[in-house]
């Protein structure tokens, strides 16, 4: 092996490696959901030079942002949570010229973001269970896009839920988004589907998290690393920097205390202006072909389900091991927002060290 294959890289190079890596991660971000003059804007907020993306293809100005972006960032020495506040600022007031607010088709709209594996759909359920079934039109996993109405039809995005007829009986939206960032959402704009609007973010605590998602790998490696380990650490960090300052005035649902607290559900119903009901808290979601460990067995009676112990099963498997040690940040804020994790960092790495497990 050369002398270069043996370089040992100082803690200074890999964090510089590292605040790199995750300042191409968050530009890279903003080109899945925002449109060529919005991208502009979002370079202009950073105080970035003028740079002209407008009119080019998709692709040529989503690498043309990354590079000019990138480049301002270092200059700067900006971080990439400084990208995700300047996406925040644009999409607060985002609503594109040429695409009018939607008309009121609903009395109430719900938007749900959390991460897959994340119990979003545990909680999307219960807010259903609020309603006569008849009266919700519930979209699982869209895209961020701005919402478009004409005349009963609704359009929330382009590639699932476009120009879709509403029924006029339906008189409550939820939508469901998955490993998206709310600060993107573009909820002046959204927000007129309905009389009333709100923003709801679930956060499930960490080790939990990440059982379910090593558990569903043993089935499918490549799918749960697409969709649901490549953007896990970013992602969960960023919802637990949101849930820890309750950014934008959405309402945030801690998963472990929403399941395991009547007093915490009949809070947040209230918040939400809803006359509290458990109606559907048993419901088992068949979206995600249900949970990790359980498929959809427990439909009925999801309060049975050991969802809060999840980590103790998986304590040996490798790759549960490998997220919980992979970023310190994360136990640390899962230690603020959750209480923590019983065991240390230092144990978890002599388990590591030690091999063995399922993997």
């Amino acid at each position: 092996m050369s002398a270069q294959g043996n370089k040992r890289f100082t803690a200074e190079e890999l964090e510089h490696a590292r605040t790199d890596n995750e300042r191409e991660r968050a530009l890279h971000d903003l080109t899945q959901v925002l449109p060529a003059p919005e991208l502009e804007e979002v370079l202009r907020s950073l105080g970035g030079p003028e740079t002209r993306l407008a009119g080019l293809p998709p692709l040529s100005a989503a690498v043309r942002f990354v590079d000019a972006g990138l480049e301002h960032l270092r200059a700067r020495r900006l971080s990439a949570a400084d990208v995700h506040a300047a996406a925040a600022t644009v999409a607060a007031g985002r609503g594109a010229a040429d695409v009018p607010p939607p008309q009121p088709l609903f009395d109430r709209a719900i938007f749900v973001f959390g991460l897959r594996r994340g119990a979003n759909h545990a909680i999307s359920e219960w807010l259903r269970g609020h309603f006569d079934e008849a009266e919700v039109c519930y979209l699982n996993s869209a895209e961020i896009s701005l919402f478009e109405t004409e005349g009963d039809t609704l359009t929330v995005d382009r590639d699932t839920y476009l120009r879709m007829p509403v029924d006029p009986g339906k008189r409550v939206l939820i939508v469901g988004y998955e490993n998206l960032d709310p600060a993107h959402f573009p909820l002046r704009h959204n927000a007129r589907v309905a009389r009333r609007s709100d923003v709801v973010v679930v956060l499930r605590d960490f080790p939990n998290t990440a059982a379910s998602i090593a558990r569903q790998a043993d089935d499918d490696p490549a799918f749960a690393y697409r969709y649901r380990i490549r953007d896990l650490l970013d992602l969960w960090k960023r919802y637990a920097d949101y849930f820890a300052r309750r950014a934008f005035g959405h309402t945030y649902i801690a998963f472990n205390s929403w399941f395991s607290d009547p007093d915490e559900r009949r809070a947040i119903s209230r918040r939400l202006g809803l006359d509290h009901t458990d109606e559907g808290l048993n419901r088992v979601s068949p979206y995600g072909e249900g949970s990790s460990f359980d498929g959809l067995h427990h439909d009925g009676r999801a309060q049975d389900m050991a969802v809060l112990g999840r980590w103790e099963s998986m304590l040996d498997d490798r790759l549960f091991q490998f997220l919980l040690l992979a970023d310190e940040e994360a136990l640390e804020a899962d230690a603020h927002l959750f209480g923590g994790f019983p065991h240390t960092r230092a144990e978890l790495l002599r388990r590591w060290r030690a091999g063995g497990g399922s993997r």
